[in-house]
């Protein structure tokens, strides 16, 4: 009688142990399915900073406010900024670019073509432009310039001095005047690449 309820007593504590076993085997980590996803986790973030940074860099708009850029650009286009253009090198004749004129942070950007760079010698004589005692070669075809303004008299830029026309010159407000006057590279947002929605 004592073996019959020794049996079933011990077969009764094996159950309760069974149950509370504390030593049953773990579900295993599946390592490589974790890696997956670490790994698909890295590539969303770096083609979001990717994205981030391209935008940053290259999808600043400014909005052309009047005709003084005409033909090349019309009032109210948009253009898109490479900002980070003169990051690693400086303003060049030709460039057109948006700044800030006379370093007015309320001002809105405006928008013209660099005629001259530090160093060189600019004046308007009968209409036309003379850099470096050559007259200057036009891309496009422009007007004759009516009012030399400030460039009646040769200048030589000094550092960090960028003299910028309008290609639409009669209609423009530049360096030729006392309100626009020299671009520095602090007021240069960066240079003009692009009139969005294209044309």
């Amino acid at each position: 009688m004592f073996t019959s309820n020794n049996r079933f007593f011990s077969s009764l504590f094996n159950r309760r142990t069974s149950s509370l076993d504390f030593n049953r085997r773990r579900r295993k980590i599946n390592f490589d399915r974790v890696r997956y996803v670490l790994i698909f986790a890295l590539e969303i973030a770096v083609v979001i900073a990717i994205a981030f940074g391209v935008v940053l860099a290259f999808g600043k708009q400014v909005e052309c406010s009047n005709a003084s850029m005409e033909p090349t650009y019309e009032t109210s286009d948009i253009l898109l900024v490479n900002t980070i253009a003169y990051k690693f090198s400086s303003p060049k004749t030709g460039d057109v670019i948006a700044f800030k004129p006379k370093s007015n942070v309320n001002a809105s950007y405006s928008v013209k073509r660099v005629i001259a760079v530090p160093g060189d010698t600019i004046y308007i004589n009968n209409g036309r432009i003379y850099l470096n005692d050559e007259l200057y070669k036009e891309n496009l075809e422009v007007e004759r310039i009516e009012n030399p303004g400030i460039a009646a008299s040769p200048i030589t830029l000094l550092d960090d001095q960028y003299f910028v026309l309008g290609d639409n010159r009669n209609s423009s407000e530049d360096s030729r005047y006392e309100s626009v006057g020299f671009v520095s590279s602090e007021d240069i947002l960066g240079k003009i690449w692009l009139n969005y929605p294209f044309k």
